[in-house]
């Protein structure tokens, strides 16, 4: 086991309050793993350690979200002493630091008899002998080799390694494992409706701007005043063009959102948090074309979805998450709250087609009632 500044040890325990029945599949989706890999490689070998190295901070956030799920995390700072494995219930635990193993035993957690085995080392022995060496060991088959780093495929820094053959074995490289479903992960329909009334004043301007000048080359470079048929066409094209543009270059862009959806702070993601690139983007912009039938049922599957998809993001197979969630990176444990003018926008914008409603609804009574007086 590495001489690492820190490690972060799993314990095996839930935190007052809790169940495992809860608690380990929230565990399992925090570390992007299946609960069942969980319970095998980890849980079985708990207490070991999961995570080592120099950056406190780091291991302290994941910590604090371990906790959050209700599952007991340590934090130790080895002394440079190799690493041990030991015999709980008759099974291999670990590897845990030495001052972890020390620090149980002196509190009579775990007896000085415990029988322990140093990490690179091939044989078990009573704890109390690593205090009062006596005759050399029996020797035993080696200790078992460490279980799969459940932080590989959210990798936070400088993963800790061991020598020999008890080399950490990672468990896949970053973005291997599905985002879960979570309210801290996808955002919800109100704030991806409010980056998409931002996006259609901008896509307004820009196409004002860009008609208007489309416009006046046609009619100059034509050999009338007015705007044919053909010419038209093109400018209409050229709308479609320009709005396609704006969504699938800023989408499929390292920065994954359009201006819209980065003041929202949320992006469009693959599965796995990754970027889409631009022909996933073009397709999940034409795709809206199918959302936007009967009545834009399409984009209000985002309200009803269990990850918050609209039509358009199930078939080009991405997720619309907060900017926060990034592939091999821990996942936020916390919604992030909704800018109040992403409220303003969104009650304008529901005002609007309140008002809407009212004006037509009472234009609609007069005209009703004149062909009531005409007619009489």
């Amino acid at each position: 086991m590495e001489n690492s500044s820190y490690a972060l040890v799993l314990t095996g325990t839930v935190l007052p309050s809790h169940t495992p029945e809860t608690v380990w599949p929230a565990l399992a989706a925090y570390f992007r793993m299946d609960v069942g890999k969980l319970v095998g490689q980890l849980l079985a070998r708990a207490p070991l350690t999961v995570k080592q190295g120099d950056d406190l901070g780091k291991l302290q956030t994941l910590l604090e979200g371990a906790a959050a799920v209700g599952a007991q995390a340590e934090i130790c700072a080895p002394d440079g002493r190799p690493g041990m494995f030991v015999m709980l219930e008759n099974k291999p635990r670990g590897p845990v630091p030495r001052v972890y193993v020390d620090e149980r035993v002196d509190e009579g957690v775990w007896p000085s008899s415990l029988v322990v085995a140093e990490v690179g080392a091939s044989v078990w022995k009573p704890y109390s002998e690593f205090v009062a060496p006596v005759a050399a060991p029996v020797a035993v088959p080696p200790p078992p080799e460490v279980v799969p780093d459940p932080f590989a495929a959210r990798d936070i820094g400088t993963r800790a390694t061991a020598p020999s053959s008890h080399l950490p074995v990672a468990g896949g490289a970053a973005g291997t494992v599905a985002l879960p479903a979570s309210a801290a992960v996808e955002a919800g329909f109100w704030r991806r409706c409010a980056a998409c009334l931002m996006d259609s004043v901008v896509i307004a301007i820009l196409l004002s701007l860009v008609t208007v000048g489309a416009v006046a080359f046609i009619t100059r470079s034509g050999s009338g005043t007015a705007l044919t048929v053909p010419g038209g066409l093109a400018v209409y094209a050229l709308q479609i063009v320009i709005v396609w543009l704006y969504y699938a270059l800023q989408e499929g862009a390292p920065a994954q959102a359009t201006l819209g959806k980065r003041a929202m702070g949320i992006k469009v993601t693959d599965d796995y948090a990754r970027r889409i690139g631009f022909g996933r983007a073009t397709g999940r912009y034409f795709g809206k074309i199918i959302s936007g039938l009967v009545f834009n049922i399409g984009f209000l599957l985002v309200g009803w979805t269990a990850r918050k998809q609209g039509l358009h993001d199930m078939m080009a197979g991405t997720l619309v998450v907060f900017d926060g969630v990034e592939s091999g990176q821990p996942l936020p444990t916390v919604r992030p709250p909704m800018p109040w003018y992403g409220w303003l926008v969104n009650v304008l914008f529901v005002g609007s087609l309140v008002l809407a409603v009212f004006v037509l609804t009472f234009y609609l009574g007069v005209l009703v009632q004149w062909i009531q007086a005409s007619l009489g």
